[in-house]
């Protein structure tokens, strides 16, 4: 009996320590994957103004993609880059709709530049401000500048600031962000919907690389 007793109380130990085994194997599991960034796309329902989120990387037909992270240049099957990148115009559609709403309209005065077209403003602003170094403060040379990557948008301007006001304080939700405190029509897709804007830039020559020639 004696011998009985003690094989029982032998069963019920190991019982236990592998009861605690697991557990701590859970506990372990679970902060794994909590502490594990899931990444979702963002999708706008237009109808109803809305952002729904996916972790399956897709969004329904009747929804606009918006993307699941920072965009990156975008280039067709030939290599090139001719136009503003489709997420950055999904981001901005759905921005200018959900303006309306608030009775404030969204419009691109610049988006998607050829190389040639951003060397003449680029030219054109050296003529201006007497200098290629204070006129990178407000347009890039064409290696530098996001417009030719399909990137950056311009928006209302010359004339409405107001506008644009609005897509700077909303923007973040569709993952737009106006980046430089000199331009306050300058917008780019430089985080996730949803997440918080960087801080602001003083000027476009952050985008110049240290000891880089600006022409």
């Amino acid at each position: 009996m004696q011998w009985v007793a003690k094989r029982e109380v032998l069963t019920l130990s190991i019982l236990l320590s592998l009861l605690l085994l697991s557990s701590i194997f859970l506990t372990v599991s679970a902060v794994n994957e909590g502490d594990r960034d899931i990444v979702v796309t963002s999708c706008f329902e237009s109808s109803t103004a809305t952002i729904r989120v996916t972790a399956d990387g897709k969004c329904a037909p009747n929804l606009i993609s918006l993307g699941s992270g920072p965009l990156t240049e975008s280039a067709t099957a030939s290599g090139e880059i001719e136009e503003a990148h489709p997420l950055l115009v999904s981001r901005f559609e759905a921005a200018a709709i959900a303006a309306e709403l608030d009775d404030v309209h969204l419009y691109i005065t610049s988006g998607f530049r050829t190389r040639e077209r951003q060397a003449q403003l680029f030219a054109r602003e050296v003529a201006q401000r007497g200098s290629e170094s204070e006129a990178a403060k407000w347009v890039l040379p064409p290696q530098y500048s996001h417009h030719p990557r399909g990137l950056a948008l311009d928006i209302n301007y010359p004339g409405d600031p107001v506008g644009a006001q609005w897509l700077e304080k909303n923007g973040s939700r569709f993952g737009l962000c106006r980046v430089y405190q000199n331009e306050w029509w300058h917008f780019e897709g430089v985080i996730a919907p949803g997440r918080k804007c960087p801080a602001m830039a003083a000027n476009a020559l952050v985008d110049i690389p240290d000891h880089a020639p600006i022409s």
